[in-house]
Parts: C-alpha cells; structure tokens; sequence
C-alpha cells in the first residue's frame, strides 16, 4: 500500500511506513478510532498499523500529507467497525483478535463464499485447544519471500506470527482485512470442519476436511 501510495502522490513509502509505526502518533489518533487498542502498540508488530488500513478505492491529492492519507484509510476502516460494531461486542474475543482472524482468513481465501467457513475452522480449533497452523501466518512472518512455497517449509520459524509454532491467535493481523472477511468473522459458519487446503494447482477450489485422514486424503489427491 504505501509503495502504491508513493506512485500516485509525493509521500514517501519510507514516510508512510514510518508513520504507520509511529506509538506516539498512534496514541495520538486513538480517540478518534475506538477499534485502535492498545494491541497495536506492540513493539512486536511488523506494522503497527496493519489490519486497519481498509482496502478500498480512494482518490488522493498530489499533495497531500501522510497523516490525511492514513486517516482517510481509518475513517473506512471506522466506517466498517461501526456498521458491526454490535457484532464486535457481542463477541468474546476483543477487536484486535477479530481484526487478526479476519486478515488470516482474508489470505487463507480465495472466494468470499469460503470465508464464513474458514473463520468458522479457526473458532473449532480455538475451542478445541488446537493449533490454528495456518502457513500464511508463516509467510507473514517470513515478510519477503519469493514463492509460496516457502512458507510452507518453515513451520519451526520462531515468530510470535508462526502459527504452527505458538498457539492461539497471533500478536497482530497478516494484512488488512476486507469487509467480507471481517464480517465472516462476526459471523462464522458453524461446521465440523477442522481442516481444509485449496487446489493451488487446479482452481484454487478449497477442499474441507472434518478428520486430519480426511485431510491428507485431500492433500494425496489435490496437491500431489
């Protein structure tokens, strides 16, 4: 985003992503966006700021200020907390978990349609003591990376992103979710399911599996 950004206006990525980790500045402007916590005031975080910069179209100035551009993608985002904010305080999980789920499922998916049951597979496994080992968490942690099939061989990474080494929900969201995804997980299908993979060399369908023999038989038969 701030690459993007740097294209169309004269502010810098540098000074974006400088910005979007700034605490000061984000404490800042938290009155503002009650859906700012003090999560995101992690020292950990890649990005501090990541998960709440709202994919959307926007019209920028030329000229205008990283501090207007950053707010104009959290008055989206504000704009999406809202319309669900009864969702998001019904849940028993806090906003800054919700924004994390949403941003997993947001990579995990390659269909709206499969959102609501995916998020519903992290709540199974959250509920059942699981680990949510999800290999996006790893590219995340990973940052650069040339293919995805990096991600898939190192699950042992030691980051408080990796999934598959720590358990529980990670210290901060892997992208910024969009609506769908956001509200899929104010809303999750309810399933047995516990696993899934998508079809990466076919069409990207996703494949559910409610037993891990299921899953591999899945894996044997899509992936291999």
């Amino acid at each position: 985003i701030a690459y993007k950004i740097e294209e169309l206006t004269k502010v810098s990525a540098e000074e974006l992503l400088e910005l979007w980790n700034d605490a000061d500045f984000i404490e800042s402007i938290m009155d503002e966006y009650p859906f700012l916590t003090d999560d995101v005031l992690d020292d950990r975080l890649k990005v501090k700021l990541e998960g709440y910069l709202f994919p959307e179209t926007y019209y920028f100035y030329e000229n205008t200020t990283a501090v207007n551009i950053t707010k104009k993608l959290l008055d989206q985002t504000n704009k999406i907390y809202e319309k669900y904010k009864t969702e998001f305080d019904n849940s028993q999980y806090s906003i800054h978990e919700l924004f994390t789920l949403a941003s997993i499922t947001q990579f995990e998916s390659g269909a709206k349609t499969d959102n609501r049951i995916i998020s519903g597979i992290w709540f199974n496994r959250l509920e059942k003591g699981m680990l949510l080992q999800s290999s996006v968490t790893v590219c995340y942690a990973l940052y650069d990376y040339d293919h995805w099939r990096e991600c898939e061989v190192n699950p042992n990474l030691d980051s408080p992103y990796n999934t598959y080494r720590y358990s529980g929900i990670p210290i901060g969201p892997i992208n910024n979710p969009g609506e769908s995804a956001i509200a899929s997980v104010l809303d999750p299908e309810e399933s047995d399911y516990l696993y899934f993979i998508a079809d990466v060399y076919g069409d990207q369908k996703i494949y559910y599996a409610k037993t891990y023999a299921e899953h591999l038989a899945n894996i044997d038969k899509y992936l291999k």
